[in-house]
């Protein structure tokens, strides 16, 4: 499993049960969250899908690159999540 930080930007409407649904979404492929952020409603530098605004989540997470794919797919079937971008993170190489 790698480390990655994901960054979810959802409707800004209603947002606790959409918080709630992307956390079953990673739970379902095995997802272990070390933390997460959200601060809150943000502009958008341009409309997404009508949206001026939207609520930002950031999340630490090991999740196994297999599952990746997979998330995204869970993320493109629910349309009140406009973005998601995952990032991995390098751990420090030991001298």
């Amino acid at each position: 499993m790698n480390t990655y930080e994901l960054t979810v930007i959802l409707r800004s409407r209603d947002v606790e049960p959409l918080l709630e649904k992307v956390r079953e979404i990673l739970s379902k492929h095995g997802v272990v969250q070390l933390s997460d952020t959200s601060p809150g409603v943000k502009k958008l530098a341009y409309m997404i899908d009508g949206e001026k605004e939207g609520h930002y989540f950031f999340i630490n997470a090991e999740i196994h690159p297999d599952s990746i794919k997979k998330i995204i797919a869970d993320f493109r079937l629910n349309h009140d999540i406009l973005r998601w971008l995952f990032v991995k993170i390098q751990k420090p190489a030991v001298a």
